[in-house]
């Protein structure tokens, strides 16, 4: 297993709970994990965002297991949604995996 599909994996996954979060408890992980207030995003978006992240994640994992890099990349955009910057993992590995075939 190559070092991009890990992070693909690892991008995937984490953009998956960061969706789950904002659906469950309408505020963003980053704000839980940090304290820190995103004023910005109004908590009636934050369902919506969730689900798209949340389709982003699950399209990173599972094109990580398929080793297609572009569609791993565009889980990860997809992923930055809910806001969850840890999904540039996938972005991440999905370069990585481009530049591995």
């Amino acid at each position: 297993m190559a070092i991009g599909q890990i992070l693909g994996y690892l991008g995937g996954a984490l953009a998956v709970v960061s969706g789950l979060v904002s659906i469950a408890l309408q505020r963003p992980l980053i704000s839980i994990l940090t304290g820190l207030e995103l004023g910005f995003i109004p908590a009636s978006l934050l369902p919506v965002l969730g689900a798209i992240g949340v389709i982003g994640g699950l399209v990173a994992l599972y094109f990580s297991y398929r080793r297609e890099p572009l569609y791993v990349i565009v889980g990860g955009v997809l992923g930055l949604a809910p806001p969850c910057a840890l999904s540039l993992l996938a972005i991440i590995g999905g370069l990585l995996m481009m530049r591995e075939k």
